[in-house]
């Protein structure tokens, strides 16, 4: 068989347009499958984007809910300790300290009493000039003076705690005077 010149012409022609048809449909394959590929991208992105927003509204509700905690947190923190002020306090007003000074040798002696506390100075003194240890003047104290008079009472009292030691009495009463320890820690 003898293909003529015509013939084969026309194959070539034919040929290079299925090639060139092929090949244009091999690139708008490509030109489609690279759209698709960009389009998914973009749909990843925009979800990314999407979540990084909602990811960061939930972060800043996050700080602002910390921080109404941690306000909170200090509030409680503020009525607790002040809670256990209160509570020590109240136990240290229930602790008396009593003093007894003086002799009851001769049967003519009263007893007389006086409230006894820190000096505003009290903090500043040395250590060898402070009656008895420090920690006992968080408490209430008390003296109970066994004496013929007042005066008596107040001398033996002075010499036993004066100022130069960092305490302060009260003004001297009998005993059957003296305030009552509960109706004091009630007031207060």
């Amino acid at each position: 068989m003898v293909f003529s010149a015509e013939f084969l012409g026309l194959l070539l022609l034919i040929t290079s347009a299925a090639a060139l048809g092929l090949s244009i449909v091999v690139d708008v394959g490509r030109v489609s499958a690279e759209k698709a590929r960009e389009a998914i991208n973009q749909r990843q992105y925009d979800r990314k984007r999407a979540a990084l927003a909602e990811w960061r509204q939930r972060t800043e509700r996050k700080r602002s809910d910390l921080i109404t905690l941690q306000a909170r947190l200090t509030e409680y923190t503020g009525r607790r300790q002040k809670a256990q002020t209160e509570a020590r306090a109240l136990e240290c007003s229930k602790v008396e300290m009593v003093h007894e000074l003086g002799g009851e040798a001769d049967g003519n002696c009263d007893v007389y009493w006086a409230r006894l506390t820190a000096a505003a100075n009290f903090a500043e003194l040395e250590r060898k000039d402070i009656v008895f240890s420090r920690q006992i003047w968080e408490y209430r104290n008390v003296a109970h003076i066994w004496a013929p008079s007042t005066d008596a009472a107040y001398a033996v009292l002075q010499n036993a705690f004066s100022a130069r030691n960092g305490i302060a009495c009260s003004p001297i009463v009998p005993l059957a005077h003296a305030p009552d320890p509960e109706a004091e820690v009630t007031a207060a």
